[in-house]
């Protein structure tokens, strides 16, 4: 199928010499390939605005302006069935599929208004003290924070956050993992006072010199010559801050020139469920069997000071061991509430393998481009999560704020299973396709969920509302397109992904049915907005627009607006003003076409801004893992 598509992008770019393409072969194929679907998206916004909306418009619909005093039930069907009987068989042909169209995204936007009053007004979700007693807080719990250029401001935000949630301190601990020795920039473009690493050591109230140990591990950095997978080292600290324990992973790099430990959000997450996996396989198979997996420094270095605090990933005993893994970003704010209402919804729901809250922005005063992103969020988790997580398959647990669990009702590892594992540990170096690398170093949180959609189809991915956290959003518009530039494309590549995942649902009432139009929406996202865009303007100057449209507008409007008229939420009416005059034009016109035609830009741009770097000591070094294979074939970590 790859293949296919590869072959069929270069014959749609033939006139193309390749030395204009790129300099290296592997990136002239991925240009030619984001070519190839920007075409397919003009030629899918060219005939949706043709052939299913101006032509049909304009030639093919007759109708009338409203009056005060219209029977707004009685033009709809008059529209209707001028529409069906129109005597040019060409145009009886446009309505059909006109209103078709229709019709059917009227009935997708009134199931969403459906599943997001059944989520506004679910009974019983805040429940009681007696119920939310000692059983619910004994579960052991880690909240691990990625982190890579954050300051001292976003990172106090997220330490504190965990400290004050309600939840006892003996159950949660505090894992930050350092994604190198840099130092970020603030909003402002002002460098922070230190490297990221050393603000955390100032929060967390523990010592770090250049002396300390540096582990070796594996990674998912390739040399860029020999193309050989590439390790690296780390530091580790553990211990206890005002009651909170906390243990903190520095990755350092290797001596040489340059390089600073970073790796990326992936690898960092693979350093955690790679241990897991290893961990807990070795359970069944102790040192002396064959089919044992044996750690490396880090690795060993971690369980030890796991154990020590009190939080085992594993246990031969029988013992009691951590229960779930809850993600957060280091520019994350949790409410008070969180992990106590994620935990009631895991405890109470067996077969709930992850779930996610609501992300509310926190800097929503900082500009007028946060300002229209706050009803974005609001609408994105109201309806789509919602409506996604009726069926129990939300496809995009956010890494801001997702909790694992991590064994199922016989003991058997879910979120570090080897099936997971072994594909989202993939190395770099294997990663050479325009869908892959969208898909590995642009989207790492919607390609997890949907590798747990795959491997567990009877599972339940769901979403909490009771449960919220606050982000920081990009506040200029630069940030923006580079952020929703990663978003758009992992997300599209993600759905390709998914249709061949078996969905709950069948034919027209599937979550892969739902999962196509979303394709074609986000292909002719631009033609729509064009489209209303002119019907607007036309009715405007005394022109008809025709009533089947003018009802699917005002539907779509209402559909996004009755959660927070329900919830008495009247702050976002204004946030839904502004959205609509100064966001959809963004997120409908400027943001899809700069991300394909991008496609082909896997780097993080401005969203990762960096000061200065500080390689690590050539002391200390200790040997590095070559990342060999078992024979099971899970890729030793």
């Amino acid at each position: 199928m790859m293949s296919t598509w590869r072959s069929f992008s270069r014959l749609l770019t033939c006139f193309v010499p390749d030395e204009w393409a790129r300099k290296t072969e592997e990136a002239g194929q991925a240009w030619r390939e984001k070519v190839a679907f920007c075409l397919i998206m003009l030629v899918a916004n060219v005939g949706f605005l043709g052939f299913g909306g101006l032509i049909h418009t304009l030639a093919c619909v007759d109708g009338k302006k409203f009056n005060d005093d219209d029977d707004i039930v009685g033009s709809i069907r008059d529209t209707v069935v001028e529409s069906v009987t129109h005597e040019d068989p060409t145009c009886r042909a446009l309505n059909t599929v006109a209103l078709v169209i229709m019709f059917a995204i009227v009935a997708i936007l009134a199931v969403q208004c459906l599943c997001s009053i059944i989520y506004l007004v679910r009974v019983g979700r805040w429940c009681c003290k007696a119920v939310r007693g000692k059983r619910l807080k004994d579960a052991k719990v880690i909240v691990m924070v990625p982190c890579y250029n954050e300051g001292v401001e976003e990172l106090t935000k997220t330490i504190e956050s965990v400290r004050d949630e309600e939840y006892p301190s003996k159950n949660k601990l505090l894992l930050f993992i350092a994604d190198g020795n840099v130092k970020g920039r603030n909003s402002d473009g002002d460098e922070n006072h230190a490297i990221t690493p050393a603000i955390i050591s100032e929060l967390l109230g523990y010592e770090r010199t250049d002396r300390d140990p540096m582990y070796s591990c594996s990674s998912t950095g390739y040399n860029e010559e020999t193309k050989a997978p590439k390790g690296n080292r780390a530091k580790l600290y553990h211990g206890i801050h005002n009651g909170l324990n906390y243990m903190v992973i520095e990755k350092c790099g290797l001596p040489v020139n340059g390089d600073v430990g970073n790796r990326g959000k992936r690898d960092s997450q693979i350093m955690l469920s790679g241990l897991m996996n290893k961990l807990q396989h070795n359970v069944k198979f102790p040192p002396e069997t064959p089919r044992h997996r044996d750690l490396n420094e880090l690795e060993r270095a971690a369980d030890s000071a796991l154990r020590e605090l009190g939080f085992p990933l594993a246990s031969d005993t029988g013992g009691e061991v951590v229960k779930y893994l809850m993600a957060v970003d280091a520019d994350t704010r949790l409410d008070k509430e969180s992990i106590i209402q994620m935990i009631y919804s895991m405890e109470s729901k067996p077969k709930t393998l992850a779930l996610c809250g609501e992300t509310k922005v926190d800097n929503k005063n900082d500009s007028w481009v946060t300002k229209f992103q706050v009803f974005e969020y609001y609408t994105n988790h109201g309806l789509k999560k919602a409506f996604e997580s009726v069926f129990g398959t939300v496809t995009c647990l956010p890494g801001c704020f997702t909790m694992y669990r991590l064994f199922d009702q016989d003991n058997e590892p879910l979120f570090a299973c080897d099936w997971v594992c072994n594909r989202y540990a993939k190395n770099d170096v294997e990663i050479k396709t325009l869908h892959e690398k969208n898909l590995y170093k642009l989207g790492e949180d919607r390609l997890l969920t949907t590798l747990l959609l795959q491997k567990f189809p009877r599972m339940n991915l769901k979403f909490v509302p009771e449960a919220h956290c606050y982000t920081i959003v990009p506040d200029r518009m630069a940030v923006l397109l580079s952020q929703r530039r990663r978003w758009i494309n992992s997300t599209f590549h993600n759905m390709l992904y998914l249709l061949g995942v078996g969905l709950p649902g069948i034919c027209c009432c599937s979550m892969k049915f739902i999962l196509i139009l979303d394709m074609t929406g986000t292909l002719i996202l631009p033609s729509s907005l064009l489209y209303v865009g002119i019907m607007i303007y036309k009715a405007i100057n005394g022109g008809v627009m025709p009533s089947v449209t003018l009802v699917v507008l005002a539907f779509s409007v209402f559909v996004q607006l009755i959660a927070p008229l329900l919830k008495l939420k009247f702050k976002y009416l204004w946030s839904a003003v502004i959205y609509y005059v100064i966001g959809v034009p963004v997120f409908y016109f400027v943001l899809p076409i700069y991300s394909f035609w991008h496609m082909d830009d896997f780097s993080w741009g401005t969203t990762r801004q960096t000061a200065e770097t500080q390689t690590a000591d050539d002391d200390s070094i200790k040997a590095t893992s070559t990342g060999e294979s078992d024979e099971e074939g899970i890729r030793v970590l």
